[in-house]
C-alpha cells in the first residue's frame, strides 16, 4: 500500500511539468519559512511569555533528537534508491523513515500553538504541503512522512504538557 500510494503521488508531480516544479520548489525551501517562523517565534517569547521559552526550545529539539535516533536506528533506504527513479530534489541517499522534514515542519507548527494558534493551524496546513511534496519529489513514501509527524504531534503533546 505505502509503495502504490508512493507512485501515484510521484507520478503525479513526474508526469507533470508545473506541479513537479512546484512540489521541487516547496521541497527546497520550505525548511527557511520553518527557521524563520521558529525564530521569530522565539523572539516573540523573549519579549512577551519568557515562560514558554524553555519549552519551545526543549520540546522541537527533544523530537528531532528521537526523530533521528529513530531514523538511523531503522536505516530504510528513500525511494529513490529503492525503487531505482529520478529524484526531483537533490538530496543525500541516507535514511527515510521517519522524515524529519515532516517531523521538524509540524514539531514547529505545533510550537506555535502556545504563541498564536491561527499561524500554528497555517503552519500545520504547510507541514502537510511539505510532507506531500517530498513523497512528489522522490525523497519519501508517505509512510516516512506520517511518521515524522506523528513523532511530532506525539511528542509536542506530551512535551508541552509535561513541562
Amino acid at each position: 500500500m505505502n509503495r502504490k500510494l508512493f507512485f501515484r503521488i510521484y507520478d503525479r508531480a513526474y508526469g507533470n511539468e508545473k506541479l513537479g516544479k512546484a512540489a521541487v520548489l516547496l521541497t527546497l525551501f520550505s525548511k527557511y519559512i520553518y527557521m524563520a517562523f521558529y525564530g521569530l517565534g522565539f523572539l516573540i517569547l523573549l519579549c512577551s511569555n519568557i515562560f514558554y521559552a524553555p519549552r519551545y526550545i526543549l520540546v522541537p529539539f527533544a523530537v528531532l533528537v528521537v526523530n533521528t535516533a529513530l531514523r538511523t536506528a531503522l536505516n530504510k533506504p528513500r525511494p529513490f534508491v529503492r525503487e531505482n527513479i529520478e529524484a526531483l530534489a537533490p538530496h543525500e541517499e541516507n535514511g527515510s523513515l521517519p522524515s524529519n522534514h515532516a517531523a521538524s515542519a509540524m514539531i514547529i507548527a505545533f510550537s506555535w500553538l502556545c504563541i498564536e494558534p491561527v499561524v500554528a493551524a497555517m503552519l500545520m496546513i504547510l507541514a502537510l504541503f511539505t510532507g506531500l511534496s517530498r513523497v512528489m519529489t522522490g525523497l519519501h513514501y508517505p509512510l516516512d512522512i506520517l511518521c515524522g509527524w506523528l513523532i511530532a504531534i506525539i511528542g509536542g503533546v506530551t512535551g508541552f504538557l509535561l513541562l
